[in-house]
């Protein structure tokens, strides 16, 4: 198949490697975007993951105005070398061995047919839990892979192997959902420390420079804010054909994806003790179908528009197989599903950003999963009014300080979003979410503040505060937070039986963590953090943890212990 679909292509070809979750390559874009009080026709911010090729030349753009800034568009320019071709010399160059000939690759080939890079991936972190007998650690050690072949095929690939022990608020999510965050199955080494592999790799083609084509296994994010309610990088990776398309002021995304059920017997409420259960097994296999279209209305606004379908074809009534009426590239898959009289999950929005006066961005989202216009618009607390909201503010040299910057967010989801009736048709992927991490029936607030006094060094505060109706346990009635439990219409009577925010059990988490990350050599930190989390609900009263962490990585992410 990959054979024939190579023949079909034409030889004029433009390949390139994604982007990958690297430490502040996102950030800095915003920041020096917002800075440039222009919108770039290249990046398109809200689609994620970027090209290292679009990333490379709106780095070139970046006007420096201190040696910090001169020092991040140094950095952009090293970590996409391969479309750069920026060299800087550093005291760590040891070309006779072509090791590290450049900043960003351990190994290197850099010729005019074949381009290569090598890198190493390394994860070593502790922490001590104040109220917690248990301290936590990962030992993570990978390698990536990545490259040009002819300026026609781009590909990546990446593996890491783990063992980490979570804290135990990660450890209770992990049990009740039988996965860990991030990943798929793990093999326990002891009740409280995990094994797993994380893996993901694609190629890339261009049959022209506007249109590019990606097939593999891995993540992606779509939006401007910290959390996204259309599509999260949260999950386990995925199975996944992706057809983009940039031509002038617009950006038009088809993601075609692969996703698992995973079905466990859980024992255990909610507020009981953690208990291991290994009863789950993947099952049924879901799709889904998305087309998100991005426009540069103005030279500073940027607006969006997407929607989905998730679907899984086991029901009776329908064949089992993939409906090919879903991969029309353009077509409106509300109208597809009307006409198959199909019980899919459809799922429509809009998210937008706006840049002014060279510090500033407004950006948001909104979600709809149900249309009903009578009960949408008189504002009722009806079951089927299940939609979602986001809105973030962020401020670039806040308070005219150099290289601060804040951000404010606000995310409220409706009781029953992204839920099904059938619950192969919830936005999951592995008992993960494909949305918001914590589900939906929540209101949450997050503040963030971003600092970078000296070149290499930055610091980061977030603070986070949750307010969600949960269940009381996971046998117990559904009142629409829980993304891993389906419902049944004929609980609710009638469409406009009333379902009110925060129904159910009031459960209430703050959580703040500052964190300082010196960058020793390029993406090789040195990490020391707190993290204070409290969660309060009337089942379990005060949960605490005050958790300070150590670390070392290179080409890898911290760990987020906010979920």
């Amino acid at each position: 198949m990959y054979r024939l679909i190579l023949i079909l292509i034409p030889l004029n070809l433009f390949g390139q490697s994604p982007l990958t979750s690297g430490y502040f390559n996102y950030d800095l874009t915003d920041r020096y975007e917002i800075l440039s009080d222009t919108i770039n026709n290249n990046v398109f911010s809200a689609v994620k993951p970027f090209t290292r090729k679009s990333v490379a030349e709106f780095a070139k753009s970046i006007k420096t105005l201190s040696r910090v800034d001169e020092f991040n568009k140094n950095y952009l320019l090293n970590d996409n070398f391969l479309f750069s071709q920026f060299k800087k010399v550093n005291k760590l160059t040891f070309n006779k061995k072509k090791i590290f000939s450049v900043e960003n690759s351990f190994l290197l080939i850099n010729r005019s047919d074949i381009k290569i890079t090598l890198n190493p991936i390394l994860g070593l972190d502790i922490a001590s839990d104040k109220y917690d007998t248990l301290n936590t650690y990962r030992n993570s050690r990978g390698v990536e892979l990545r490259g040009l072949i002819g300026n026609k095929v781009g590909f990546f690939s990446r593996i890491i192997e783990n063992q980490v022990r979570f804290p135990n608020h990660i450890r209770r999510k992990n049990i009740n959902s039988g996965v860990v965050n991030g990943s798929t199955l793990f093999k326990t080494i002891n009740p409280y420390t995990r094994d797993f592999f994380d893996a993901s790799g694609y190629v890339v083609i261009s049959p022209v420079k506007e249109i590019n084509i990606q097939f593999g296994q891995d993540n992606n994010f779509i939006g401007n804010g910290y959390r996204s309610l259309i599509l999260s990088d949260f999950s386990a990776p995925y199975l996944f054909l992706k057809f983009n398309t940039k031509v002038w002021k617009f950006n038009y995304q088809n993601l075609f994806s692969k996703h698992i059920d995973y079905s466990r017997i859980i024992n255990q409420s909610l507020e009981g003790d953690i208990k291991e259960d290994l009863s789950g097994i993947p099952h049924k296999k879901k799709f889904s179908a998305f087309h998100h279209l991005s426009i540069n209305v103005t030279k500073n606004f940027n607006l969006g528009f997407f929607e989905n379908i998730i679907f899984s074809r086991s029901e009776t009534t329908e064949s089992n197989s993939y409906d090919l009426s879903y991969l029309n590239p353009i077509i409106f898959y509300t109208a597809v599903n009307h006409g198959l009289n199909s019980t899919d999950n459809a799922v429509l929005g809009l998210d937008w950003k706006w840049n002014f006066k060279n510090q500033f961005s407004f950006y948001g989202q909104f979600v709809l999963d149900e249309f009903k216009k009578d009960e949408l618009f008189s504002s009722s607390k009806s079951w089927v009014n299940k939609w979602a909201f986001q809105g973030g503010f962020k401020y670039i040299n806040a308070l005219n300080v150099s290289n601060l910057d804040m951000q404010v967010e606000v995310n409220q989801l409706r009781p029953y979003l992204y839920q099904h009736s059938d619950i192969s048709n919830n936005w999951i992927h592995y008992n993960q979410s494909l949305f918001h991490p914590l589900g939906s029936n929540l209101r949450e607030f997050i503040f963030v503040l971003r600092y970078q006094p000296i070149p290499r060094l930055n610091l980061k505060a977030v603070f986070s505060h949750s307010t969600q109706g949960i269940d009381s346990s996971l046998l117990s009635e559904n009142y629409g937070g829980n993304f891993l439990r389906n419902y049944e219409i004929d609980q609710f009577e009638s469409l406009s039986k009333q379902i009110p925010m925060f129904s159910g059990i009031k459960s209430i988490i703050s959580d703040f963590s500052l964190d300082a990350h010196y960058m020793i050599y390029h993406n090789l930190f040195l990490d020391a953090g707190l993290f204070i989390r409290k969660e309060n609900n009337p089942a379990i009263n005060d949960r605490l943890n005050m958790i300070f962490r150590f670390g070392l990585r290179m080409n890898l992410d911290q760990i987020d212990y906010r979920i």
